[in-house]
């Protein structure tokens, strides 16, 4: 998958999720170089700010960190989509933990 399919990927999962995407011009001061953008709340609703200047792999980072704060859990993501999304949020995947056992020389009744 390239850089623009995945941000495709990525815009087509917010419009699933019911969160628009604005692209504005907001300036590298603004953002103090970093990638520009992010999720913020507008009258109650969710939506997505993307710096419109921003190359193709900065959106994916911006993108991609604001649906990590949504639970995807139920949804079907590719693998390229859900990794990004993972490895550029803040989200925790938990670690599979082991399954209880008895303890060892114990008889069940």
């Amino acid at each position: 998958m390239e850089a623009k399919e995945l941000v495709a990927a990525l815009e087509a999962l917010a419009a699933r999720l019911g969160i628009p995407i604005r692209y504005e011009t907001i300036g590298r001061v603004v953002a103090r170089g970093r990638p520009g953008g992010g999720l913020c709340r507008l009258r109650g609703q969710s939506m997505i700010l993307v710096d419109d200047t921003l190359a193709v792999r900065e959106r994916i980072v911006v993108l991609a960190k604001a649906l990590g704060t949504f639970d995807l859990d139920g949804i079907y993501l590719p693998p390229l989509v859900r990794a990004t999304i993972l490895a550029n949020s803040d989200a925790r995947v938990l670690a599979p933990r082991p399954l209880a056992r008895g303890k060892p020389g114990r008889d069940t009744e």
